[in-house]
Parts: C-alpha cells; structure tokens; sequence
C-alpha cells in the first residue's frame, strides 16, 4: 500500500516536473535528499562528497527528464543514478588514495559513534570503533563495484533482484561481487573472528 501511494506520488511529482511546475524540483529534493545522501555516504565514506554525488544525481535526473520513461519510480531512479555516481568516484579516489578514512575532515560523522551504545563500557565502544575502522579500510580493499554490491545488500537491505536493477547487472554477476566481497572482508577481518571464539 505505501509503495503504490509513493508511486502515485512519483508519478504526479515527474508530471509537474515536466510541466514547469514551481516548486515541484524542490519538493522532490527535500523528500529524496536524505536518503541519497546516506547512500552515497555508506558507499564513499565521505559526507561532504556525499553531498556533491547526491546533488550530482538530481541534476542528472533535471536533464534526464524528458527522457525518463518512468519503467521504475522516481526514488528508485535517483538511487540507481547515486549507485553509479558513487562507484566512479571510488574508482577516481583509488587512483589518488589508498585509504579513505585516514583523510576523512573532522566533521564527517563517524556511523559507528553514532551508534554507539550508551550501555556498553568505553572498552566495549571503543572496540567497536576500531572493528569498524578496521571495516572501512577492508571495504576500501574491494573494488568499486564489489563495495557498492556490499553495502547495498547489507547495509541497504536490497534484494539481489532489487541490486541487479540499480547496477544494471545480471543477478548472476551481483551474487559473484557479493560472494567476493565476503570473502574479501573475512579474509581481512579474520583476526576479528578468532578474537571472539
């Protein structure tokens, strides 16, 4: 019921987007920015890009209007152009730096410290803050495409079917990143593992 109401929402907002309609960009904007930020945040590491991807993506989507034949929503169309806007800049970012998180500017917001569990013990909170360094420099490891698959099944809860259509791959290469990424990530994080048996 929710998606056929975002649908219809989607619908109505692209055709006021294409008729001129003052204020209709902005409300898209307002009600997608969030989230696309998120995304790219997750996938890149960087809020400040982030930022810059996810308006990237509506600009994309302003000049790729008359053209969008409406085969998905709106919101999922602005997702698969963040998708694909953030793997290229970690593809560029691999060529400048090896690690992204030992350059990251103080005012990026740590997901871990936010997060953070008020009743666990500093030892407890800063272990996890070093798991999940220890995370993001193995995600870093993966290639562009490998991350991106990653973190859109496990952090943004998408089905295989949901990943292939935002990356336009098959299934078949989505379950090959996924499986490689994992492997990847445990053969990083292996110590980890050990530590906790």
């Amino acid at each position: 019921m929710a998606s056929e109401l975002g649908d219809r929402h989607d619908k109505i907002l692209l055709e006021q987007l294409r008729a001129g309609h003052p204020g209709a960009f902005e409300q898209l904007v307002a009600s997608q920015a969030s989230r696309l930020i998120n995304l790219a945040f997750r996938l890149i590491g960087n809020r400040a890009e982030a930022e810059e991807i996810a308006q990237e993506g509506f600009l994309r989507l302003h000049r790729s209007l008359d053209s969008f034949r409406g085969d998905c929503s709106l919101s999922s169309y602005l997702y698969r152009i963040v998708s694909r806007l953030a793997i290229d800049h970690l593809r560029r970012e691999k060529l400048r730096r090896k690690l992204f998180f030992f350059r990251r500017h103080e005012d990026d917001a740590d997901p871990l410290e936010l997060a953070a569990d008020s009743n666990a013990s500093p030892r407890d909170n800063l272990q996890a803050k070093e798991t999940g360094q220890r995370l993001l420099t193995a995600l870093d490891g993966l290639s562009a495409r490998q991350r991106a698959v990653f973190v859109l099944r496990h952090q943004e809860g998408m089905s295989l079917k949901e990943i292939a259509a935002t990356l336009s791959l098959e299934e078949g290469t989505v379950k090959a990143h996924l499986h490689r990424a994992v492997r990847a990530l445990r053969a990083e994080l292996e110590d980890l593992q050990e530590d906790r048996s």
